[in-house]
């Protein structure tokens, strides 16, 4: 009788792991058993946007009212040294320009059937000590009127004392700041407006803008440096920080999340947070207090690394068929991601989700960690931190994308 209870207890527990543990460490995590389309299984055309100027773009923002697509990009050589995230804190190796923000008119082909392209100069930007370069991490935008958007830059700049010597980043970490730009549609400069730092924002990955001075920032793991943040992707140490403008105060959520990709905030007013690690998007709702409450979870199938919205509402999200924090060893899924309201005496949403390109032998679609789609012409543009370029994913029945790219002087 005792042993068939010990093994009804074996069985049990062994169900209850594989549920809650081994089913994402193997399926999820490691992708064990899935199956993987090849790119010519879908209706689209891919043509690469190849420019030294746009290596290494690890954020993108397209403003669809003026048909400009913005892309930071900070040279894939560049990112490979300095990535205070992956613990990278060689500041030598950074690109000597550091971060530019470029801007990328994606209806204006140049007499050779090429797109127009130009990047956007910081000016009165002196936040001494240090340099004055950019060094960004991501990035979000609030369109301010017609012919203006202002920029709220996550910067992660080499650490300075107050003599000006830089600092051992690899004890210090980075010097994070949220540089805060005002831009004129089709201008080659920005206006520098204001600049926040908190010791809350330790391991900043995404921002979003919130309304007013207020905003979310996400932190993608538990510390600047040290050892907690090498198990991070087992502890989970991710955390949200909500910026309260009338009172300048940082707040962080005290659950934790593990290693967040790049967050959105949706039409709903609702914070979409992907995992690197797990294939849950976490949805969360802002309180009046300024906490965080999670009111839902959509299950992906794989670890997402980046999220959208475009002009529709309509959530587009960057999956790798595995746990891959650079992507250099996995394939990436795009998927769509509808919110559709419930019929029925309760206000109720569920959310419907929609492959939409995938990669088998990641012949064409390889290390995206940034998506923007363009809801006019249904074209799609990937980038990633170590691609060479950006990745135009145009509709066979609709529109199709240019070869290449022309930097305009």
């Amino acid at each position: 009788m005792i042993p068939r209870l010990y093994s009804a207890a074996a069985a049990l527990l062994i169900a209850v792991l594989y549920q809650f543990w081994l089913e994402n460490l193997l399926l999820v995590r490691y992708g064990i058993g899935r199956v993987v389309e090849p790119i010519e299984s879908f209706p689209y055309q891919c043509t690469n946007l190849e420019h030294s100027q746009l290596e290494g773009c690890g954020d993108m923002w397209l403003d669809e009212r003026t048909r400009v697509l913005y892309a930071a990009c900070a040279g894939v050589i560049g990112r490979q040294d300095w990535n205070p995230s992956l613990s990278r804190f060689n500041a030598s190796g950074r690109r000597r320009t550091g971060s530019e923000l470029m801007a990328i008119y994606i209806d204006e082909p140049r007499k050779n059937g090429l797109f127009r392209i130009h990047k956007i100069q910081q000016t009165m930007y002196e936040n001494a000590p240090g340099d004055g370069d950019l060094d960004l991490t991501g990035f979000d935008v609030e369109i301010v009127d017609l012919s203006t958007i202002r920029f709220w830059l996550l910067n992660q700049r080499p650490p300075y004392d107050a003599n000006g010597k830089m600092l051992d980043a690899s004890k210090f970490g980075a010097n994070t700041t949220i540089d805060v730009f005002d831009y004129k549609n089709r201008a080659k400069t920005m206006e520098y407006v204001a600049t926040g730092q908190s010791l809350a924002l330790h391991a900043p990955n995404k921002i979003a803008w919130m309304g007013g001075n207020n905003f979310i920032v996400s932190n993608d793991r538990s510390a600047k440096v040290g050892f907690r943040k090498i198990l991070d992707p087992i502890l989970a140490g991710g955390s949200l920080v909500y910026h309260d403008g009338s009172s300048n105060r940082y707040q962080t959520t005290s659950k934790k999340i593990p290693i967040p990709g790049s967050l959105i905030r949706g039409q709903d007013d609702r914070i979409y947070v992907p995992s690197l690690v797990d294939d849950k998007i976490r949805v969360f709702e802002l309180e009046p207090s300024g906490n965080f409450q999670q009111v839902y979870a959509i299950r992906m199938g794989m670890p997402i690394v980046a999220l959208s919205t475009d002009s529709t509402g309509t959530i587009w999200a960057v999956g790798r068929n595995k746990y891959d924090l650079i992507g250099e060893s996995s394939t990436n899924t795009i998927f769509k991601i509808e919110k559709i309201e419930e019929k029925g005496n309760e206000e109720r949403f569920i959310y419907k989700v929609h492959k939409i390109l995938e990669d088998k032998t990641a012949s064409v679609i390889r290390g995206a960690s940034t998506i923007r789609h363009d809801a006019k012409t249904e074209r799609v543009f990937l980038a990633g931190r170590y691609t060479v370029f950006i990745c135009c994913y145009g509709s066979l029945i609709r529109d199709r994308c240019f070869h290449t790219i022309h930097y305009d002087l």
